[in-house]
């Protein structure tokens, strides 16, 4: 018996834009048919799901996903989401569009109406487990860290991270990332000029990183195609999403389709 059940898409941070507005890139993808995808999201003939590495990228500035970096694991003030693309992603829970999990960020919501997506392919640790595979190949964050490690020489200590009661016999204790705080230090001691050279340095590191997260998020969930406008022509060759890598990424189960090519699979 064939299967019916809807696609399940995960959807690159250039498709969410033009799904909110469906007149914003014409030249990806004609406005009518972005307008058929997004009723095929609203009808759940598509499940749709987008990654938290996506929120990320998308609704913080470079400064404030430095600042978020340096506090992901405090209990410190995260930075404020840019309103800009709140109104994007709230859109897109209003229609049913979903979050996936991936942890190296942490289990964080960025927008309020965005809820987790439930594990129905796989189990929670099923998750978990084809998630490390996955990213277990990539460099994922250590560039980065390793930059901020050799900034942290040159800079004072970092403060242990404050321990909590949590019980009468328990306590939890902060784990500062030193390595993001010595980035985040090194961007407010610098000007103008200095501040665009470490963005020139650490802003492609950090695209690089999230869109493992997102290709490893699908695969962790188990969703059917990745849909991008992204060709990955731009890309260096030891990108997740180089247009060179994708056979390998077709070997491990990930398709990756344009927004257009998915609406000729789903009409």
């Amino acid at each position: 018996m064939a299967n019916t059940s809807p696609q399940r898409v995960t959807l690159d941070t250039n498709v969410c834009n033009i799904i909110h507005d469906p007149d914003t890139i014409p030249q990806v993808m004609d406005p009518a048919d972005v307008r058929k995808l997004r009723q095929a999201i609203v009808d759940r003939k598509v499940q749709a799901f987008v990654s938290e590495a996506t929120l990320f990228i998308e609704c913080l500035s470079f400064e404030d996903k430095l600042t978020y970096l340096s506090v992901a694991t405090t209990k410190n003030p995260r930075p404020a989401p840019d309103p800009r693309r709140i109104a994007v992603f709230t859109d897109l829970g209003s229609i049913g569009v979903k979050l996936l999990h991936a942890p190296l960020i942490g289990a964080e919501i960025f927008i309020p109406g965005l809820v987790w997506a439930d594990d129905e392919v796989y189990s929670a640790d099923e998750r978990h487990i084809r998630f490390g595979s996955f990213i277990c190949g990539y460099a994922r964050h250590d560039p980065i860290r390793k930059i901020g490690q050799k900034l942290l020489t040159g800079q004072a200590p970092v403060p242990a991270g404050r321990r909590t009661q949590t019980g009468p016999d328990s306590f939890s204790v902060e784990t500062p990332q030193d390595w993001a705080i010595a980035i985040k230090r090194e961007w407010d001691s610098q000007d103008d000029a200095g501040r665009k050279t470490l963005r020139k340095q650490i802003g492609p590191l950090i695209a690089e990183w999230c869109d493992t997260l997102i290709v490893g998020s699908h695969f962790a969930y188990g969703n059917d195609i990745l849909c991008t406008a992204d060709e990955g022509k731009n890309a260096g060759s030891g990108s997740v999403l180089f247009h060179g890598n994708r056979a390998s990424l077709r070997q491990q189960g990930i398709s990756i389709r344009s927004p257009t090519d998915f609406l000729k699979i789903v009409s």
